[in-house]
């Protein structure tokens, strides 16, 4: 069943008498619930052209989960562009272009990526929903605030061995929670290696900042697997982490930007979903990909 359009803005505008936040008249947001499912697809079709004239900023997609786990899957095998998962200054980028190996498995749930440099992983439950704000440009996954919440941390924790890694390979290896204390993400690293994991298990319980002042330059030295995660999306990132000075490889990568962090944004204001919904990934066509 297609889901309501509604995003939590109810007010209906005086001059076309749709819905601020939904497009919908005061009749079919009444009748919504006893409308057939070709009646609601009908009300759907007409939305956009609607919310254009009313110049609202995030829409709302119609999408079901089968149809999302289509898209997803295809942006994906299509090569459209590239997939993030983090916040301001703590994300991981899976990019999908025509010069990379990637395989997918795209079954109903999860669909899998893999590339020689990545891992990508998203889960898409019915309580998923996609927000556009612009024709052509990303599209943010949401999930209700109270779902998307991940368990997270302010200081360097130690999760033990990562039992939710993408690939049996890396179950065994340590994971550790960055800590950079956002509600619907995480920046981690993991390694097999005992002697750096030593190392990090030293800085438990202290803020990036003095972690990076401490060992910083081991933890680029040793270039852990970076794994940044949300209640749905999770990317692992394989490639080496650049010296200071060096740029992002091409492929997939993180950023770690210390600048950028001190926002406390969960996500760009510019993309931020409706009020009731949190991020937990963010799809950037070619075109638009930054």
């Amino acid at each position: 069943m297609r889901h309501s359009p509604c995003i939590g803005i109810c007010k209906l505008d005086d001059a076309t008498g749709y819905c601020l936040g939904c497009g919908r008249t005061g009749g079919e947001i009444g009748d919504w619930v006893a409308m057939s499912e070709s009646q609601r697809d009908a009300v759907w079709s007409n939305l956009p052209a609607r919310l254009s004239k009313l110049s609202v900023r995030v829409r709302l997609l119609p999408w079901t989960r089968e149809e999302l786990v289509d898209w997803a899957a295809e942006t994906i095998e299509a090569r459209r562009g590239t997939w993030v998962t983090g916040a301001p200054g703590a994300v991981a980028e899976f990019p999908c272009t025509a010069a990379r190996t990637i395989s997918v498995e795209a079954g109903s749930d999860p669909i899998i990526a893999r590339a020689p440099d990545a891992a990508f992983r998203l889960r898409l439950s019915d309580k998923v929903r996609a927000f556009s704000f612009s024709e052509g440009g990303p599209i943010v996954l949401g999930l209700p605030k109270a779902r998307a919440t991940i368990a997270s941390s302010s200081v360097l924790q130690s999760l033990g061995p990562d039992r939710d890694a993408i690939d049996a390979d890396h179950q065994g290896q340590q994971l550790f929670d960055y800590g950079i204390g956002r509600k619907n993400s995480r920046f981690c690293v993991r390694t097999g290696d005992d002697v750096f994991a030593s190392s990090l298990a030293g800085q438990s319980g202290r803020h990036w900042s003095e972690v990076m002042a401490t060992i910083g330059m081991q933890i680029i030295s040793a270039s852990p697997n970076r794994v940044v995660e949300s209640a749905a999306a999770r990317i692992e990132v394989f490639a080496k982490i650049p010296s200071p000075g060096e740029q992002s490889p091409t492929g997939a990568h993180t950023h770690f930007l210390p600048d950028f962090l001190k926002s406390g944004e969960e996500i760009p204001s510019s993309l931020a979903p409706p009020d009731y919904a949190a991020p937990v990934a963010i799809f950037y066509p070619h075109e638009s990909t930054n």
